[in-house]
């Protein structure tokens, strides 16, 4: 059972005698209330027809703010009149707070990102945010601004910044999702939202990997045994050959997720948990540190032992700095390596895909040692795997 009305809550009065006037909304015996922005004194409160009277300054256009709001809310209860549907959801969809302003739309939306569970999008996030601010050079935009046109002048200007095809793609992926959630929300009309008529493509980008003999390449690189870069070359290694496990999950292996033979690990982008057979190359690194290092802590030691895990957001923003270090290094080490390609530890995700197909492996199973939420993923390992196959179908040529 459902219902909507407007109610006088004499219990708010304040101080001058005045009352504020509500939207009550009822379903499946949970309410909620939504304010009216009226406060006016009993006296001037018709009860049983719920309007202000006539001696309300400006009641007419009272009446019509209190009609208007609530025939929205009974359409909204209408509309979401699904039972497990929940008051609070009905509530949120009433109360969404309309702005003409792209701009602080966009802040709203990063206001409502949870800086732990998305860390990374919202990191990402703030900085489309910024970019944007410095090409509008204190200019206000607004929903009706953000056209097509408006769109292509950007296009450009982030191409004169030297942004790759793709960064650019992810800039604007974001515009769209917030115009397409304006839109849902009731902010924009369909007809406004300018993604209608533009599109900018994502290119496909040739995944790096490395050949096996490059790996081993890599890890015969002599550096100093105690230096932060060879703990970064030995994790890079390790993960080239073990899963190509994130780098994520990389630095917070710790000891007691390996029983000697297996690695087990939760999978901070999937929320999934994953067992992983150490192959002897990878369990001859290892083995290195577990002579170096006590049997507790993290395996690769990389991360500070005394950061607060707990703290999602602290240690999401270390793992990002940390990683930003090991690109940096990797880069060297493949040099002395005399490796031309462009090195990352993400890099090792790529190597091992190419490499376990390579090696007969069946498709399913890289998929799921890696963890990868679809097979479409795995399937671009193939496609490199195949294009290698008909390379070297040449020589008959």
């Amino acid at each position: 059972m459902s219902s909507v009305t407007v109610i006088f809550k004499k219990d708010k009065k304040k101080f001058n005698g005045e009352s504020p006037l509500f939207i009550r909304l009822t379903k499946n015996r949970s309410s909620a209330f939504i304010s009216l922005d009226i406060w006016l004194k009993e006296d001037l409160w018709d009860e049983k027809n719920k309007r202000v009277k006539v001696k309300f300054p400006n009641s007419g256009r009272a009446n019509s703010h209190i009609a208007a709001l609530l025939s929205k809310a009974q359409s909204k209860m209408l509309e979401l009149s699904d039972p497990t549907i929940p008051i609070s959801d009905i509530k949120k969809a009433l109360t969404i707070k309309k702005t003409d302003s792209f701009l602080d739309y966009f802040q709203e939306y990063l206001g409502g990102l949870d800086s732990t569970e998305y860390y990374n999008t919202r990191r990402k996030s703030v900085s489309m945010l910024k970019k944007l601010k410095l090409y509008l050079k204190g200019r206000t935009l607004t929903f009706g601004g953000l056209s097509v046109d408006f769109l292509k002048g950007y296009v450009k200007y982030l191409q004169k910044l030297g942004n790759s095809n793709n960064t650019i793609h992810s800039n604007l992926k974001v515009f769209k999702m917030l115009c397409n959630k304006a839109v849902k929300e009731g902010v924009i009309e369909l007809q406004n939202n300018p993604f209608t008529r533009f599109e900018f493509k994502w290119e496909n980008v040739e995944k790096i990997f490395l050949t096996e003999e490059e790996v081993l390449a890599i890890q015969k690189v002599e550096l100093k045994a105690d230096s932060v870069m060879n703990v970064h070359k030995d994790l890079f290694v390790f993960a080239s050959f073990t899963g190509g496990i994130r780098v994520s999950d990389l630095l917070t292996l710790r000891w007691e997720d390996f029983d000697g033979v297996n690695i087990s690990l939760f999978v901070l982008k999937t929320k999934s948990h994953l067992s992983i057979k150490v192959p002897n190359i990878a369990l001859k690194i290892l083995n290195k540190y577990r002579m170096e290092n006590p049997t507790t802590g993290y395996i690769f030691p990389i991360l500070d032992e005394e950061l607060n895990t707990s703290a999602q957001d602290v240690l999401k923003r270390q793992i990002s700095a940390k990683t930003a270090l090991i690109n940096k290094n990797l880069k060297i080490i493949a040099g002395k390596a005399n490796i031309v390609k462009r090195v990352s530890v993400h890099t090792s995700r790529h190597t091992f895909g190419t490499l376990a197909l390579k090696k007969g492996m069946n498709i399913a199973h890289v998929s799921k040692l890696m963890a990868h939420s679809n097979i479409a993923t795995t399937m671009a390992y193939a496609k490199i795997v195949n294009k290698d196959l008909d390379d070297a179908m040449e020589v008959f040529n």
